[in-house]
């Protein structure tokens, strides 16, 4: 299986540029139709909708480059309410949506707008924290994993895709203190050999203790520029009382990062 419509958020901040190039690889690689669309309350001022425009033609001229089919969308209004209805209006079924500075994921208030995207958009939705602007095409890509791998189908989908866009090397983390005696678990071991089948480098890696610091700490240490971590499924109240390693990760990444919800 394949992505068929790439969509991509595109705003003034250059982080969106990068997600775009992101966009960019993947529609290349699986050959699917682009969608770029940029979003603007009322009453935005020139400078913004300038640099918004730029950054719109420029990825488009790259894509069109590339012979990738490509369609630029504008919009003004609340991007809460007028993407979904993009989304299912272009059939997408991958939406990229880069987290701009001031927004952040995993609040417990669960108030910013990545909440609502995430409630709201129906196909795979990337939710991307760019930290690094110089890294467009990450060669080492870090995935955390569960014990239980939840929406294996989809996640296989989105990893195989992206290291295959950008010929990277895929390394599995797996965050047990039985591991080293039971081995790693069978839904893992699948996961690895589902990625081995299409060709593409798999490592797999083990740690211990709280899980956000594991993932930072691995990431840094072994030199990825690239986390897919999958999004929590605890409730707002399990996040409070229990945790969201994802969020943590997200809040203060250590390169850049990809939180990845599957088709709802």
């Amino acid at each position: 299986m394949s992505y068929h419509t790439i969509l991509s958020v595109i705003n003034d901040h250059t982080a969106s540029m990068v997600a775009g190039r992101y966009a960019i690889s993947l529609a290349q690689e699986c050959r699917a139709r682009l969608v770029l669309y940029a979003v603007h309350p009322e009453e935005t001022s020139e400078s913004i909708l300038i640099h918004t425009d730029r950054h719109l033609e420029h990825l488009a001229a790259v894509a069109e480059e590339l012979e990738i089919p490509v369609k630029r969308l504008r919009g003004v209004g609340q991007i809460s309410r007028l993407l979904p209805e993009q989304v299912q209006a272009e059939q997408a079924d991958l939406v990229i949506y880069p987290l701009t500075p001031d927004e952040h994921y995993g609040d417990h208030l669960q108030r910013h707008t990545v909440h609502q995207m995430l409630r709201t958009i129906i196909p795979d939705l990337a939710v991307m924290r760019i930290i690094s602007m110089a890294k467009p095409h990450p060669r080492h890509i870090l995935v955390p994993l569960g014990k239980v791998v939840s929406v294996m189908e989809r996640r296989l989908i989105f990893i195989s895709q992206l290291a295959r866009s950008f010929h990277a090397q895929v390394t599995l983390f797996h965050l047990s203190a039985a591991c080293a005696k039971e081995g790693m678990p069978d839904s893992i071991v699948r996961f690895r050999e589902e990625l081995e089948q299409q060709q593409i480098l798999v490592l797999e890696r083990t740690g211990s203790g709280q899980v956000a610091k594991s993932i930072t700490v691995e990431a840094i240490t072994h030199h990825n520029d690239l986390v897919v971590l999958g999004a929590s499924e605890r409730g707002a109240l399990e996040k409070l009382f229990f945790g969201n390693p994802a969020g943590d990760v997200m809040h203060q990444p250590p390169c850049n990062t990809i939180l990845f919800r599957a088709a709802r």
